[in-house]
């Protein structure tokens, strides 16, 4: 067990997470005191079934479960990811899985966090018991409300996984929906509820890691808006502003417009909404910095006169209420996801293999290759001559399945040049299977690298693909010396005048080999080469 400052790393983890609680258990305890226990829980005593949001904990619940029950999320190897995309609708277990399945865990705490902080206030506004005490049947009945509540959830999920463009997975559409609806409800407790994540996150990060031990180290990070899926937190956002509305309509309530507004613009720029961006193939994106603030600017105007009372006041020319035309806007832009999200899921995808000579592991319906400046057939898969004709290059490991209509990268070609080895988890809720990927490579003095890619699914490393030589920018003896993948290892070959001087196999850390008048070895990772009392280093080793 190591010591961190000279303390026990048990003690000090105890310790930390002990200052945390009593801390805690102080601010409830003054806060109970001076406000009273009961008055500080009759709201949420009124509203819900024993004062607990029960439809956000099943959710929560749910939403978990899938992840590491089904999705094998905590396993070696992290959760299964391809099988659980809304590839197509062709393909019905990831229409239905995609919006409660995660990427890794720390996309799930993301999603996960907003929920607890948005989830408990759209179950407020709802309310278990409802106001009028009369009501019979289902409206009336707090469980059945709680079921109602619980299904809508699902229902949003799903048809999220229909209409919204892309290969989407992850629980935050809904997340946004829960967002859109607490926005037009209850606008000054939304802005609250995005204050309280920072709260949350900070809870969390403290009790699972009480201290954090840190140094520098290289990192593959890619940019953080290119992560979000921002047509399906969109479509989530006004399917909740959507939802919202409609219940402001039957309760006849009408919240303040500037209350709403602010609500607004805050969570869609928190939440970077005003992300749009595109691909421009191999880890490279653009992002369309002006057009998204305008866009967040204007969404947010929308969302407000929406909220307000179809009577109010008519827009001028057309004699239509501003609330009815921005409801209309609205639904406008749902539809405008759909026309383009369901032809995109009902088109067939060329999962065939990736590479040229069709090299790669055969994992049941899929295949794994690794492939550099190849077509995304993904996005390429919806094409409109003259019109939309997209065309990304990728690079990576790639796996495709023709039964799913799936095609995608699980690992960059730059990602796994900086960890240099990973671990892809394949199937889907009924079964799994993971295959190491490794990358080995030279990174050679003034040059490039060259490089081999493998993969193994337990019967062994089977080579998936081998970069092109690179000659390092530097002579010895008038002779250029060349670092080539080969059947065993990796090659040096050396040349003067453009005559071959002779070709041998790289050696081992502690090896030698000569060719011609130069001596190489390994001492470590390190190529030395010597003529004549001079040493050079001419390559380093990376695995």
């Amino acid at each position: 067990m190591s010591d961190v400052l000279g303390i026990d790393e048990t003690i000090l983890r105890v310790g930390s997470l002990a200052v945390l609680a009593v801390a805690l258990l102080v601010s409830v305890s003054v806060l109970s005191r001076i406000e009273g226990r009961s008055r500080l829980f009759a709201g949420p005593r009124e509203r819900f079934v024993f004062g607990i949001p029960w439809g956000t904990a099943l959710v929560v619940v749910s939403v978990v479960a899938v992840y590491y029950l089904v999705q094998g999320g905590g396993k070696p190897g992290g959760p299964i990811v391809s099988g659980f995309r809304s590839w197509s609708l062709w393909y019905p277990q990831g229409i239905l899985f995609s919006s409660f399945a995660h990427f890794n865990d720390a996309h799930l705490t993301g999603n996960m966090v907003g929920t607890v902080a948005f989830a408990p206030v759209a179950e407020y506004v709802w309310r278990h018991y409802p106001d009028d005490p009369d009501l019979s049947g289902w409206r009336g009945n707090p469980h059945a409300r709680i079921g109602v509540f619980v299904a809508a959830v699902v229902s949003v999920g799903v048809l999220g996984s229909v209409v919204v463009p892309g290969a989407v997975i992850g629980f935050s559409g809904v997340v946004f929906a829960f967002a859109g609806f607490t926005i037009v409800t209850a606008p000054i407790e939304t802005v609250f509820a995005i204050v309280a994540i920072q709260v949350v996150r900070l809870l969390h990060s403290a009790v699972t890691d009480p201290f954090v031990v840190a140094q520098a180290q290289e990192q593959f990070v890619r940019p953080s808006w290119a992560n979000i899926a921002v047509q399906g937190h969109l479509y989530g956002l006004v399917v909740g502003v959507l939802l919202g509305v409609a219940l402001l309509r039957y309760r006849d309530r009408e919240p303040n417009l500037f209350a709403v507004f602010g609500a607004a613009l805050v969570f869609a720029v928190s939440r970077s909404l005003q992300s749009v961006y595109w691909f421009l193939g191999n880890e490279t994106y653009v992002l369309f910095t002006a057009i998204g603030a305008a866009g967040v600017f204007v969404l947010a105007t929308i969302i407000a006169v929406a909220a307000c009372n179809p009577g109010d006041s008519s827009l001028p020319v057309f004699d239509v209420s501003g609330a009815r035309a921005a409801t209309g806007i609205l639904v406008a832009l749902l539809l405008g996801l759909a026309v383009i999200g369901i032809p995109y899921n009902l088109v067939p995808v060329d999962g065939g293999p990736a590479t040229a000579d069709g090299s790669g592991i055969e994992v049941r319906d899929y295949t794994l290759t690794y492939a550099e400046n190849v077509d995304d057939q993904y996005i390429g898969a919806l094409e409109i001559p003259g019109v939309w004709e997209p065309s990304v290059s990728r690079s990576g490991v790639i796996v495709t399945s023709t039964q799913r209509n799936s095609w995608g990268v699980a690992i960059s070609a730059q990602e796994l040049a900086t960890r240099r080895s990973a671990t892809v988890a394949l199937g889907d809720a009924t079964w799994r299977e993971t295959v190491e990927i490794s990358r080995t490579g030279w990174e050679v003095a003034g040059s490039n690298s060259t490089y081999k890619v493998y993969a193994n699914r337990g019967d062994g490393w089977q080579e998936l693909y081998a970069a092109d030589p690179v000659t390092a920018n530097l002579l010895i003896n008038d002779s250029t010396i060349t670092i080539r993948p080969a059947d065993e290892f990796y090659e040096l070959v050396v040349e003067r005048d453009g005559e071959r001087i002779g070709v041998e196999q790289i050696p081992g850390p502690g090896g030698k080999t000569t060719i011609g008048s130069i001596q190489f070895s390994r001492n470590g990772s390190a190529l030395l080469a010597r003529h004549e009392g001079t040493v050079v280093q001419i390559a380093a080793f990376r695995s």
